[in-house]
């Protein structure tokens, strides 16, 4: 087994302990709700406004990077 193989294998385990949280993939905020109750599997995002039927599963790092991304796509278009 070389080095990169236990590089990645600890990194692929730790991973797997961190929690992850259904987050919006625009703008990475954990406040989501079902639109219409819940019939039609759609999502909406309190921050944003998106509505939509796919989330993102991700950990602390990936939330904050899709935040990141997101505000900076705003100031731009400022």
């Amino acid at each position: 087994m070389e080095d990169n193989d236990i590089e990645r294998t600890d990194i692929q385990e730790s991973d797997e302990d961190e929690e992850l949280i259904e987050v919006c993939p625009v703008c990475g905020s954990p406040d989501l709700y079902y639109e219409t109750g819940g019939i039609e599997g759609l999502y909406h995002c309190k921050y944003c406004g998106y509505i939509g039927g796919f989330v993102i599963d991700a950990n602390q790092k990936m939330m904050k990077l899709i935040r990141d991304e997101y505000e900076r796509k705003l100031r731009i278009s400022e």
